[in-house]
């Protein structure tokens, strides 16, 4: 069971370490250690691999790959998206958190990294097992300075731990994200080479360090590509080979039972490295039922309110392959016709009015989601209550990687860079498909005129295969954190900024969503004097709008004025403080 935990021990490494804060320079946050020093540690494989596992900290848990969607258009969620809202403000200081995604300007983390790439050399142990602690190191310097990118663009490298006196690096500018990705890319190169190839469960691989190197290329490509600046190619190339090895290594395969209707649902509920599960995952975090380490997401799935969005749901395509927006009255469809021959994922991810799953009713979801399309995604029907949950967090997993390698592969054919083939399609987005029996995408696909709307920055002659890619990928990766980043690396912010819309409804009147004869909703002007119990009530106007005034698409958020402001809302604002302390800072455009 000593792998189970790895992880979610590993912080208390920090308290071992005594990290304090300096209070000299708050704009570059620096802890030095007290009662650990080079002197007294860094000495054998033993001190590294203590040493190391406080990175570990830096994982994201299972709330946060599960949640960290709401922020996105596949979601009408209460609370709102806080950029379209308007309600991210400048922060004061660097460890105001700016955003939903906890994007700091915080320089900790890279301290106790960088101080463990100066120190560690003093350590008696095989060049390879140092070479493997290095590489670990490395590979979290590239994630934070990964997430740094996305949040902030341009930011100041450190590859070293900076003195208290100097004010040559203190105080210097921020660095082009042109130098910094490639840092990024020269440290995950070394993690992929060094850091071994297998572990204890949770821990860093050369796999880890591939599919990490993998995300970085595609989202730094089509970054590039889509806000015309330059080097984008070689990135995607990164993207696509790095992908490609993790695919062709023979270390993971796709989970699946062959029951398509329960394996991608069951995908996510997995808790122990021994489970089926792990041969797609290629980095997890996990929890325990026996120690206990428990998380609250189960509760914060319905308490939240996370809603998905009708413009979500209209993406899951019918059991035939055909967009379900070409089906004849889609529109004004009832819920239950909605989940009827769709693909299964779509039931695996949004709980239909028919199911009770849990503590879930699927009649009533309104009441925990306005919208009507409840999160079911990563539930666990076994522990619906708070702080009971431990389903293992998926970082990263081979699906993903499946729908990188098209993505990149396809965007660089469509530059005239190398090809992409039904060959391409069959080993990546069909693989996928096939888990789930849906048939297979083809490089003949017509257009979806809903997608190329939704998409209006893609063009060229793979336009039709690109935009399947992008809805196979907006399917697939539901609700694992990275719809929002998909977003701001298209260049495809307003889409945001756009009303978030949930079922249709023909009017106000009492309701049976499921079909078995009873009551389920009532939509209201004004709560009865003698509420039939049994029945939800919802007021027109203060729980719910419409979207055509008096019947339509529930608008969760009737209120909300949304607005998506290009350039400024593709970078969070640095802190005012920060900008005081260093003159050398420039605000990003916009703030």
């Amino acid at each position: 069971m000593k792998k189970i935990y790895l992880i979610l021990l590993s912080g208390m490494m920090i308290g071992i370490l005594s990290l304090y804060s300096c209070k000299k320079d708050s704009f570059l946050t620096r802890y030095p250690i007290s009662r650990i020093t080079a002197q007294s540690f860094f000495n054998n494989a033993t001190d590294l691999n203590t040493y190391c596992n406080s990175f570990y900290t830096y994982v994201p848990g299972s709330t946060s790959v599960a949640l960290n969607d709401q922020q996105s258009d596949n979601y009408e969620s209460r609370p709102f998206n806080l950029v379209t809202a308007g309600q991210i403000t400048i922060p004061a200081t660097a460890s105001a958190g700016v955003a939903w995604n906890g994007a700091t300007w915080s320089w900790s983390f890279l301290y106790q990294v960088n101080y463990f790439l100066e120190n560690y050399q003093k350590a008696v142990a095989p060049s390879s097992i140092v070479d493997h602690y290095v590489g670990v190191a490395r590979f979290f310097r590239a994630w934070f300075y990964f997430d740094k990118v996305k949040a902030f663009g341009d930011v100041p490298f450190y590859n070293k731990t900076i003195a208290t006196d100097d004010n040559a690096d203190l105080y210097k500018a921020r660095d082009p994200r042109q130098l910094v990705i490639d840092s990024v890319m020269a440290d995950l190169k070394y993690a992929a080479t060094y850091v071994n190839s297998t572990g204890p469960s949770g821990t860093i691989t050369k796999w880890a360090a591939l599919a990490l190197m993998a995300r970085v290329g595609l989202y730094e490509g089509t970054y590039r590509e889509y806000h015309a600046i330059s080097g984008w190619q070689q990135l995607l190339q990164t993207a696509d080979s790095a992908a490609l090895v993790v695919m062709q290594s023979g270390q993971f395969k796709l989970f699946t039972t062959g029951k398509p209707n329960t394996d991608y649902q069951n995908l996510f509920i997995t808790h122990s490295p021994s489970d089926p599960q792990n041969t797609e995952i290629i980095l997890g975090k996990y929890y325990s039922n026996s120690i206990p380490v428990y998380t609250p997401l189960d509760g914060d799935l319905y308490a939240y309110g996370l809603a998905f969005s009708k413009a979500f749901m209209n993406n899951y395509l019918t059991i035939n392959g055909t967009p379900f927006t070409a089906v004849p009255g889609y529109d004004t469809m009832m819920i239950k016709g909605e989940f009827t021959n769709r693909d299964p994922r779509m039931m695996q991810s949004v709980l239909p009015p028919t199911v009770t799953y849990g503590n879930l009713n699927g009649a009533q979801a309104m009441t925990d989601a306005r919208s009507g399309y409840l999160q079911i995604k990563y539930y666990d029907p076994a522990t619906p209550s708070y702080n009971t949950n431990y389903n293992a967090a998926i970082d990263f997993r081979l699906g993903e990687m499946l729908l990188v390698y098209a993505e990149a592969k396809a965007e660089l054919a469509n530059a005239g860079v190398g090809t992409f083939s039904q060959g391409d399609l069959d080993m990546s987005i069909n693989v996928l498909r096939d888990r789930v029996g849906m048939p297979h995408l083809s490089m003949t696909v017509p257009i979806d005129p809903v997608l190329a709307a939704t998409y209006p920055n893609v063009s060229g002659p793979l336009e039709n295969v690109l935009l399947e890619i992008r809805r196979e990928r907006r399917v697939e990766l539901a609700a694992e954190g990275l719809r929002y980043d998909d977003i701001m690396r298209w260049k495809d912010g307003p889409l945001l900024a756009k009303q978030g819309l949930g079922m249709y409804f023909p009017g106000l009147g009492i309701y049976d969503l499921n079909g078995d004869g009873t009551p389920d909703i009532a939509l209201v002007s004004a709560l009865p004097a003698n509420p039939v119990t049994g029945i939800s009530y919802f007021v027109l106007g203060t729980d719910f709008g419409f979207s055509n005034g008096t019947y339509g698409n529930i608008v969760p958020n009737p209120g909300l004025v949304k607005t998506f402001t290009d350039p400024k809302d593709y970078l969070m604002p640095l802190p005012t403080q920060e900008l005081l302390l260093n003159k050398n800072l420039k605000q990003n455009p916009g703030w």
